[in-house]
């Protein structure tokens, strides 16, 4: 969750927008399944920064690992994430816009 500035707006193309404390949940709830391993792949496609801000375009694939050692694609979904510079010195993401290429299977 330290990627993401405590003021972000999260939008995902269908759902409603939203914050941090709305996706730590949606986090918790999608890596609450022990008898899978789940996770999220990035293809990072575009960088760019000028100053205090930045973009990142990429696509992301949710693979999920049985018990059995199946690999199944979940979900495949494109990003443009806009960040900017921390007093830190750290990027955080304040705006992601998100939407699906891949349908999410039941």
């Amino acid at each position: 969750m330290s990627i993401f500035a405590d003021d972000v707006n999260f939008s995902f193309q269908g759902a409603p927008d939203a914050k941090k404390v709305d996706l730590e949940k949606s986090y918790r709830d999608e890596f609450a399944h022990p008898e899978q391993s789940r996770r999220w792949i990035p293809k990072f496609e575009e960088f760019q920064c000028s100053g205090k801000l930045g973009f990142v375009r990429s696509t992301w694939r949710l693979e999920v690992t049985s018990a059995d050692g199946k690999i199944e694609i979940k979900a495949e979904n494109r990003s443009v994430d806009i960040l900017r510079l921390s007093e830190d010195g750290s990027w955080k993401i304040f705006r992601s816009l998100n939407y699906p290429v891949v349908a999410p299977k039941k």
